[in-house]
This record gives structure tokens, C-alpha cells and sequence, in this order.
């Protein structure tokens, strides 16, 4: 007879084996259902390989191929014009190729070649590598899966299925091949620019991170505005006119009204012209093609720019940490800060005016921020009657000196006309301000202290 514990312990290894072999087969059946990917690369390069692609459509023989060639890094377009190529797109072409991946394989009879719409083909791709190996693919109809295309790979003898998306990306026409971009400069490269139009003419050069112009010269610019500007021609785009022009009066091109011209770092020089209306675009050119192209009223208004609106907008240039002095005259009384020791802290900053808050601590970003981040709406060299009056006769007065004893000087208006006018001590211009630094300079001293 067998103990009762031993029938126990019987019952367990039984309970625990099956527990064992339910799991295992479970885990066996987890890993049969996975699926495997046994596609193979249709072709062992990669995208850099290639130095030309050709797409013709032998469904439709009067459609002309488009030819693609890289050189020194580019796409171009060498037929059936010779013009740029979009550069995104044709490196897609190019990528989408060497990832191109044989998921089957059908036998290639002749009657699966015609059910798979292979002969002729809707597309066809022939390209040649650096080394020169050419390769063909010829596409037919899209899967039952709808991921798939039927083609046939360098004259193959069976059908390979290749990913429909590279169908998709190579099926383009011409136009949506070749560059559409006004004019080829990048707003963070450009080292120098002129611009002429109707108010007249501008010229000015970076200098590290700063714009100066030439002309006129010894001005500063506005980064912020300069950049929006040259942002906005790189982005441009055209829409084709005509290829060969024979007359650019007719297009209002031979006395353009606006002419841009930019300078890269590497001396590279673009220059885009842009002519008369049309509907609610303008004609324009890029001197170093011969087609005539429209952009958008956008790029013109941009354009249309003068000085007035690149020009320096900072009321204040001047380092925070080379002032030890600052006196604030406005509505609530005088106030004088000085530095009290190291520059690089805000709390080294004290109350020397008035007398109850001698000795306080304040937080220098309270009045330094609102001067050195403030930006002028707009800037005038010659200011109304009204206008400069206001400006004579400070509502608040700020002064600034420095550790090598220089001081500066900002005379700010009361509101006027919704505005706020500065005029500092280095510049006779009158500086257009939001009204809100008024009520942040016409501070009670109390409200600066810790």
C-alpha cells in the first residue's frame, strides 16, 4: 500500500510536469507563430552608389523619360531639359532603390506576365552605378496586399515582388522631379547681401553674429529681421513660365523692380530679379538660369523691404556685467543701484537711494532685462513734432554707468499715441516701444528689493 505522503509527493511531480511541458509547448507555438522575414535585398549598394536613374512609363511611350545624374554630390535633371532636380526627391529615388527588398518570387511565364501588367510595364527604372554596373526594374501591378508591386529585376526570369512604396516614390513626372526653389541660398550661410528695390538700396555684411550694413554704412542690422528675410527667399518656390525667354521686357525683367543678390561663406553669389504682375504673382528670374519663373506675392512683399525695416531695432547695446551704476528717475521718485562686489551675481546689487532702503538687495534683471531684451516696433531718424516733444520731456530717465567710467543715457516718453518713444545719449534716432516698459520702469524702488 502506498503512504499517503508518498501519493502526495506523486501528485506534485505530475501536477508540476505538466505544468512544465503546458508551458513549453505554449512558449513552442509563441515562437512557430512569429513571423520571419526572409526578404533578400534586391540589390547589394547603397544609395550613394548610384550616379544616374532613368524613369520612363513604357505604358506610355509619348511620355518623355526623365533622367537623373549626380554630380560632385548634386541631382540634376540632364533630360528631357537640362535643369536641377529636387534634391529630396531624387535622393528618396536613389534611397528607396538600395532599400529595395524581394519579399517572393513568382514563376515568369508568359501568362503571369501579362496578368501582372509586366509587358510592357507601368514604370521603369534603369540606372548605372558609380563603377558602372547597370540595373533595370521594371514594374507591374500592385499585390493582392496592396505592400507589394510584381517586377522584374535585370531581366530576370521570374517575378520579384519590391515594395510598392518604391513605385510610389519613383513614379513622378518631370515637374515633380525637377527644383522648384526661386533661388538656391541657405538664410544661415549667407556671409553678405544687396538688396535694390523701390525704397531704395541696402547692402550688408555678417560679422560673426551681427549684421552691419555698407550701405549705408556703419549701421548695424536686426538679426531677427534679416534672417526672416533670407528665410524667406530660401523657401521660396517658382512655378515655371517660360524655359527660354527671347523677350524679359515683356515680363517687366529687363528693368526689375526688385534685385536681391546674396553671398555665401564659401563666395558663392545668387541673384534673383523680380519683374511685373501677374494675377497675384510676380515674374522673377534667377540670374544663373535662363527660364522665366512666378513666385508668390509673399516672397515679393518681403522684398519690398528697406532699411527702415532691417535696420538695428536693440534700443541698448551694452554687456550687463560692465554696469556698477544705475540712477532711475520716474513717477515714484529717484532711485540709485549700484554693484556692490563681484559682476557675475544678481544679489551683489544694492539700494543707494532712497535713504530707508539703503543697503537693500535688489535683483538686477528687474531693470536690466526690460532695457537690453527690448526691440523698437520701429525706428525713427526723424521724429514728429510730437513725438520728439514727448521724448524731450522724459516721463522716465535711465542712466547706466559703467566700471571705466562711460555712462548712457535713455529718456523714455509717457505713453503717446498707445506707444512708448526712447531716445538714448549714442543715437539721435527716437525708438518706437510697446507701452508695457513703462509700467515695468515706473517702478516703486520697495517693489525691487528682496
Amino acid at each position: 500500500m502506498i503512504r499517503k505522503s508518498t501519493l502526495i509527493i506523486l501528485l506534485v511531480t505530475v501536477v508540476l510536469g505538466s505544468a512544465v511541458y503546458y508551458f513549453d509547448w505554449k512558449r513552442g507555438e509563441k515562437e512557430a507563430a512569429k513571423p520571419t522575414d526572409e526578404s533578400k535585398l534586391a540589390f547589394s549598394i547603397q544609395a550613394a552608389d548610384i550616379a544616374s536613374v532613368k524613369i520612363s512609363h513604357p505604358s506610355k511611350p509619348s511620355l518623355p523619360a526623365t533622367v537623373l545624374e549626380k554630380h560632385d554630390g548634386a541631382w540634376a535633371i540632364v533630360q528631357p531639359i537640362s535643369t536641377d532636380a529636387d534634391a529630396t526627391v531624387a535622393e528618396s529615388i536613389a534611397t528607396d532603390i538600395a532599400a529595395a527588398r524581394v519579399s517572393g518570387k513568382e514563376p515568369g511565364t508568359p501568362d503571369r506576365i501579362k496578368a501582372f501588367n509586366l509587358d510592357p510595364g507601368q514604370l521603369e527604372l534603369d540606372f548605372q552605378l558609380q563603377n558602372g554596373t547597370k540595373h533595370t526594374i521594371r514594374f507591374g501591378d500592385r499585390d493582392f496586399n496592396g505592400t507589394g508591386s510584381y517586377s522584374i529585376v535585370d531581366s530576370g526570369k521570374e517575378v520579384a515582388l519590391l515594395p510598392y512604396s518604391l513605385l510610389q516614390i519613383a513614379d513622378k513626372s518631370f515637374e515633380e522631379i525637377r527644383d522648384h526653389s526661386a533661388l538656391h541660398i541657405s538664410g544661415n550661410e549667407v556671409a553678405s547681401f544687396t538688396l535694390k528695390n523701390l525704397a531704395g538700396e541696402v547692402a550688408a555684411t555678417k560679422d560673426k553674429d551681427a549684421w552691419k550694413f555698407t550701405k549705408p554704412a556703419g549701421k548695424l542690422g536686426d538679426s531677427t529681421d534679416i534672417l526672416s528675410l533670407l528665410n524667406t527667399v530660401s523657401v521660396a518656390k517658382m512655378t515655371i513660365s517660360s524655359e527660354t525667354p527671347d523677350n524679359l521686357a515683356k515680363y517687366g525683367l529687363s528693368s526689375p523692380a526688385i534685385a536681391f543678390s546674396a553671398t555665401d561663406t564659401k563666395g558663392k553669389t545668387s541673384k534673383l530679379l523680380i519683374g511685373g504682375k501677374i494675377d497675384n504673382q510676380y515674374f522673377a528670374r534667377d540670374a544663373t538660369r535662363p527660364l522665366v519663373f512666378r513666385v508668390k506675392e509673399d516672397l515679393y512683399k518681403k522684398l519690398t523691404e528697406g532699411y527702415a525695416n532691417l535696420r538695428d531695432k536693440k534700443i541698448v547695446h551694452f554687456d550687463p556685467h560692465d554696469v556698477n551704476r544705475i540712477e532711475v528717475h520716474n513717477s515714484n521718485g529717484t532711485a540709485l543701484f549700484t554693484r556692490k562686489a563681484a559682476k557675475d551675481k544678481d544679489e551683489d546689487w544694492v539700494v543707494e537711494t532712497p535713504d530707508d532702503l539703503k543697503g537693500k538687495t535688489v535683483g538686477s534683471w528687474k531693470f536690466f532685462t526690460p532695457i537690453v531684451d527690448e526691440r523698437a516696433d520701429s525706428v525713427l531718424d526723424s521724429a514728429p513734432f510730437k513725438i520728439a516733444s514727448a521724448v524731450g520731456k522724459p516721463a522716465i530717465t535711465v542712466t547706466l554707468s559703467t566700471v571705466d567710467n562711460k555712462k548712457l543715457t535713455l529718456n523714455f516718453s509717457a505713453v503717446t499715441d498707445d506707444a512708448v518713444y526712447a531716445k538714448t545719449s549714442d543715437d539721435p534716432a527716437v525708438f518706437k516701444l510697446n507701452k508695457k516698459i513703462f509700467e515695468t520702469l515706473d517702478f516703486k524702488t520697495k517693489d525691487m528689493v528682496f
